[in-house]
């Protein structure tokens, strides 16, 4: 196992709004729908299908919103980590104009379902920021940029005295300002789209991992532990958290652990030096940290796990001597939670709307950028569902053999990455 069961201790799990337990099941039961998985991608889309379906069913291992949607940094960031040359040749022709219109209306998509659900979870809609230094990076920011202009978003390309006064520091060269973004509690948003779910009769189930799944004519039959699931369609939405449920879907992902260090409260005159417009921030870089203030003035700081993408003993003094060297003024602070979660990458970096067979999908694949991108795979789905068309493309499931040794590959990518950051002078 690569985490145990109980729930970390996290800033997030500390403050965020109540959820009621969701139940063992304990019987068997049918569904015309079955989602496997309560992270954003399951819950959102029970919200996005329950029109479809008369009943819905939905089953988490632990209980929803334990995963990477309870633990990750709270960005709420529509800016793709690709170079638009890399995604015109993962899409071709008309599909990389469906994807970027898929990531300009990521942000709002949340913000629309925080909106329309009354969700509590501090959602602040003050923008996304992607600092960069060095010539290639700032090509990636001009790029994006100008696409984006043509486009009609609400972005501005920052210089570097921009930046500094934006952020509070000079370590980048410029900076790419996403309107649209911003960030919030992403427990409380987990439990929040709960609550969505359970008020339109969604049947939740905690505590319940699915062991099997089988054809069963023309359904599927999910085994658990104390009960079965006759459905009619089928949704794995377990992204990082991705196990042997279905054969061969786990090596479509690689579980990449993400450590993130939260501080005591700064003062008022002290949180005016960094971040005075509570921006969520997440560097372009070879090996990029992320950081904000949350609405209590806390620094949040997230990088990477151990050089070989686990979380080992959530050793998170590397994110404390980043934090030190970008802001000075910030080194005596005390940090009061440390916390870990694994993010689903691809070998691609594209998120994937999976076919497992007949009326049986997936969704995975966000590559850090979980509250946008997952949250709007739950729509995504409920089309594929609905046999509408999608913007995503519609897959099979791939194969890797070279899948048993990813270890080493993100050990060889962290210091890589490394590298070009100490090249570039960002590091």
């Amino acid at each position: 196992m690569r985490d145990s069961h109980q729930w970390p201790d996290s800033l997030w799990e500390s403050t965020a709004t109540t959820a009621n337990p969701s139940p063992a099941l304990k019987e068997d039961i049918s569904a015309d729908l079955l989602i496997v998985g309560g992270g954003y991608t399951g819950l959102s889309t029970a919200l996005h299908a329950k029109h479809l379906f008369s009943k819905v069913v939905l089953i988490d291992q632990v209980q929803p919103g334990w995963g990477c949607s309870g633990r990750n940094g709270g960005q709420i960031n529509p800016q793709w980590k690709s170079s638009i040359d890399h995604l015109k040749s993962e899409y071709s022709g008309r599909s990389f104009e469906n994807f970027v219109s898929l990531l300009a209306t990521s942000a709002q998509n949340v913000f629309s379902l925080i909106d329309e659900h009354s969700i509590d979870c501090c959602a602040m809609r003050s923008g996304a920021l992607i600092p960069a230094k060095g010539k290639k990076s700032y090509q990636y920011l001009n790029d994006w940029s100008n696409y984006w202009q043509a486009y009609g978003a609400n972005v501005e390309l920052l210089d570097q005295s921009d930046t500094a006064a934006v952020i509070g520091t000079s370590a980048y060269d410029s900076c790419l300002l996403m309107k649209e973004g911003g960030s919030l509690q992403p427990l409380s948003f987990a439990r929040g789209l709960l609550r969505a779910c359970r008020n339109l009769s969604v049947e939740i189930y905690g505590d319940t991992e699915a062991l099997r799944v089988t054809a069963s004519g023309n359904e599927w039959l999910v085994s658990t532990q104390h009960g079965n699931i006759l459905c009619k369609c089928l949704v794995i939405a377990t992204n990082g958290y991705t196990g042997r449920l279905w054969p061969g879907l786990k090596q479509n992902i690689y579980p990449i652990g993400s450590m993130i260090s939260a501080t005591a409260p700064l003062s008022e005159g002290l949180a005016h030096t960094v971040l005075p417009g509570k921006q969520s921030v997440a560097e372009y870089a070879g090996l990029p940290f992320y950081y904000r203030l949350d609405e209590r003035n806390r620094f949040v700081m997230g990088g990477r796990g151990t050089r070989s993408g686990g979380v080992g003993s959530l050793d998170t003094s590397h994110l404390h001597r980043i934090t030190a060297k970008l802001f000075p003024q910030l080194r005596k602070l005390r940090w009061e939670f440390n916390w870990a979660g694994y993010v689903g990458v691809t070998v691609h970096q594209k998120p994937m709307l999976l076919r497992l067979g007949p009326n049986a999908y997936a969704g995975l694949g966000y590559n850090g950028r979980g509250i946008t991108m997952a949250t709007t795979m739950g729509h995504q789905l409920s089309q594929a569902l609905a046999g509408k068309d999608t913007l995503l493309p519609i897959d099979a499931p791939g194969k890797s053999n070279l899948y048993p040794f990813y270890r080493l590959g993100v050990a060889g990518r962290i210091l890589y990455g490394e590298w070009i950051d100490r090249r570039s002078g960002l590091r």
